[in-house]
């Protein structure tokens, strides 16, 4: 009985606050463990970079194809490495760069735009009306290599918030996003399941996709079969949109309620 609670006493019997204070300790532990396993199981965020608000400068030659690009030289670089990088043009917002470097193509230029980067590619949001032609010899034209047929396995993305303005920038959280974008006119970049490769999606002729083309299959698991095309430092894969299909299984949006109860 000397356990036995009243709450009219100034505090509990020290046999029943013992045990009280050895479960209230083992149910904290016990919140901080399933705390730390939900964060551990959480996406990790990718280590890319968007420089907002820092305007930088850049010099290269404009190459409008398939889509809006500046070849940046790379002195000393030799032998089968590309002597030139290439870092993809967008405007600001959910838009491609089509518009600004229109009349630049291959071209010397030097342009202000804030750079977004991620392992295995570089961007630059262009600063619109920035573009200005400069008097010295523009690169040459960057030789294709034909790698063959492939098929790969991965996500279809808008390689501007994959690249760094958006963290996460894809997977089905950012769905809606990615759709916008590359309606918008941003390129299209195809990523590995395993995250290491990048392909830029072109259609069979090696030409920008409509802008529209792979809405239905962005920020999903699906499989391509197409020919790989190595075009300096990048890798340009040649798909036709329209054979592409769903993976089984995919969960489709319940249809209206109109054609439900036909």
């Amino acid at each position: 009985m000397n356990d036995f609670y009243i709450g009219y006493l100034p505090k509990a019997p020290e046999g029943l606050a013992r045990f009280l204070r050895r479960v209230i300790a083992a149910l904290g532990v016990l919140a901080i463990s399933i705390a730390l396993l939900l964060v551990m199981k959480q996406m990790r965020f990718a280590n890319s970079i968007f420089e907002y608000g820092k305007v930088r400068g850049f010099e290269g030659t404009i190459a409008t194809a398939p889509y809006p690009s500046l070849l940046v030289e790379r002195p000393g670089m030799a032998g089968p490495q590309s002597k030139y990088s290439r870092y993809l043009l967008v405007a600001p917002g959910k838009h491609g760069a089509d518009e600004l470097v229109a009349g630049f193509d291959g071209k010397k230029v030097r342009v202000q735009g804030q750079l977004i980067y991620r392992e295995g590619g570089t961007m630059v949001e262009i600063t619109p009306g920035s573009i200005t032609p400069l008097d010295t010899v523009p690169a040459d034209r960057e030789s294709t290599r034909d790698l063959g047929a492939v098929t790969v396995t991965g996500e279809i993305v808008d390689s501007k918030c994959y690249l760094g303005v958006m963290n996460p920038g894809q997977g089905k959280v950012h769905r809606d996003c990615a759709a916008r974008c590359l309606s918008g006119g941003v390129p299209p970049l195809f990523v590995t399941s395993n995250g290491v490769d990048q392909f830029l999606l072109v259609d069979p002729e090696g030409h920008a996709l409509g802008h529209d083309a792979l809405r239905e299959f962005v920020a999903e698991p699906i499989t391509i079969h197409g020919e790989l095309l190595q075009r300096g430092e990048s890798r340009l894969l040649m798909i036709n949109a329209s054979a592409l299909t769903h993976m089984a299984g995919r969960i489709q949006k319940a249809p209206p309620l109109a054609e439900r109860h036909e």
